[in-house]
């Protein structure tokens, strides 16, 4: 009977062990990010990026798919462990890691158009759409310039952006530069690939970071993130992305 007792303990310690080195974190679906696969497991830049840096350290993800702003709502009242893309600016009152992440939101236009644009305000001379809340993502000058604009929208579904660019509909659609160029060159999205595009990088940088509740495992996620940028994994990644 001790032996059995025994042997319970050692159970339950492991067990215990097991669902430590496990974090639930929330994630914002967007190609090539996060992306959905059949059978419902998940790929893409992003997620492998943090999926590695916790691997290194002993973790494992239970990922749960969320709007973003579900994700930040849903790290800041604790209802999750972690939360990925999260900006200083959302204040969820949970521990930040280092930057793993950089969006560079751009103005794409057909290169046969010839756009000059020089800075945000050129923008405002122009038909555009963007993506939902773009106005207060990418701040007042660029608010200013959607008022300005002689035809502002925006649009949930990235794909219609792209159509609307290459429909004519618009002079340029404004964006996170490897969201557009993945929906581009998606077949779904049905546009001629053969016609050039530009873009016009006149936003300052989005550095994201996750959200731990537990500051340990932001630490440890820190330490994992250095490790993948000096062995490569990082960069490997990003190249793996970068040819899609």
């Amino acid at each position: 009977m001790k032996k059995l007792a025994c042997l319970g303990v050692l159970v339950a310690l492991w067990a215990g062990t097991v669902s430590a080195t496990e974090i639930t974190m929330g994630f914002a679906p967007v190609p090539p990010y996060v992306m959905e696969e059949s059978g419902g497991s998940l790929s893409g830049l992003e997620y492998e990026i943090i999926r590695e840096a916790l691997a290194v350290r002993g973790y494992t993800l239970r990922p749960q798919l969320f709007p973003l702003a579900r994700v930040i709502e849903t790290v800041r009242q604790g209802n999750i462990q972690a939360g990925a893309r999260i900006l200083e600016a959302h204040d969820t009152g949970r521990y930040l890691s280092d930057v793993y992440l950089v969006f560079n939101n751009v103005a794409v236009g057909l290169k046969e158009s010839n756009l000059s644009i020089n800075s945000v305000s050129d923008l405002g001379n122009m038909r555009m759409v963007s993506f939902q809340r773009a106005t207060i993502v990418l701040g007042p000058d660029f608010a200013a310039a959607a008022q300005n604009s002689p035809g502002y929208s925006e649009a949930a579904d990235q794909r219609v952006q792209i159509r609307m660019l290459f429909g004519d509909r618009v002079d340029v659609a404004v964006g996170e530069s490897r969201i557009l160029q993945h929906f581009i060159h998606d077949p779904e999205t049905g546009v001629d690939t053969s016609v050039a595009t530009e873009e016009f990088a006149v936003f300052p940088e989005t550095p994201y970071r996750v959200a731990f509740v537990d500051q340990q495992h932001m630490r440890d996620f820190n330490a994992g993130l250095a490790e993948i940028r000096a062995n490569g994994t990082y960069d490997a990644i990003l190249k793996k992305y970068a040819s899609r």
